[in-house]
């Protein structure tokens, strides 16, 4: 019996963050192309490396960091999208890699069945990577680095959504989306 409360605490608690990560996800999606946008309409990437490695102009090297911090934001709910639907559901997961995440597993489990393709798991996988070391390893990654993650998590997060929102939708009747 105790396992069973503990599960419906778990699945209420999944289901929150659920709902509202979708909720906030598209403000943090704009923020990240509007950070984005602010190295030109097409995210210059001239313009992002002169910025980044700035030491005088401090006002340049903000935008990047609101680049960084948006390209952090929006991978991080990407991920946690992809755990909490992962576990609410029920998905086995894959045996956990060497160097990876859970945030990977649960990409690989959505995988598994069939939420995502495998060539978004794939992009999914590389945007955790490329956030991972700009958060951790910030002082070694180069500019170019930098602007392609910003790029690749803004098209896989677009790409995941898609796909996620309507296979999770069902799960949520408990609450409201």
């Amino acid at each position: 019996m105790a396992d069973r409360e503990a599960r419906k605490v778990n699945e209420r608690r999944w289901r929150l963050t659920i709902v509202r990560v979708l909720e906030d996800l598209p403000r943090q999606y704009a923020a990240l192309e509007n950070a984005m946008a602010a190295f030109g309409g097409d995210f210059d990437l001239q313009q992002f490396k002169a910025a980044y490695n700035t030491t005088e102009d401090m006002d340049a090297y903000n935008r990047v960091q609101a680049v960084e911090r948006a390209v952090g934001r929006v991978q991080n709910y990407v991920g946690e999208l992809a755990d909490a639907g992962a576990k609410l559901v029920g998905l086995p997961r894959p045996p956990m890699k060497s160097g990876g995440s859970q945030a990977q597993q649960a990409f690989e489990a959505l995988r598994d069945a069939r939420v995502i393709g495998r060539g978004l798991c794939n992009t999914l996988v590389r945007a955790q990577t490329a956030r991972t070391r700009i958060e951790h390893s910030y002082v070694q990654t180069p500019a170019g680095d930098v602007h392609r993650a910003a790029m690749l998590v803004r098209d896989a997060a677009r790409d995941f959504i898609s796909s996620y929102r309507s296979w999770i939708e069902p799960y949520l009747t408990e609450t409201e989306v």
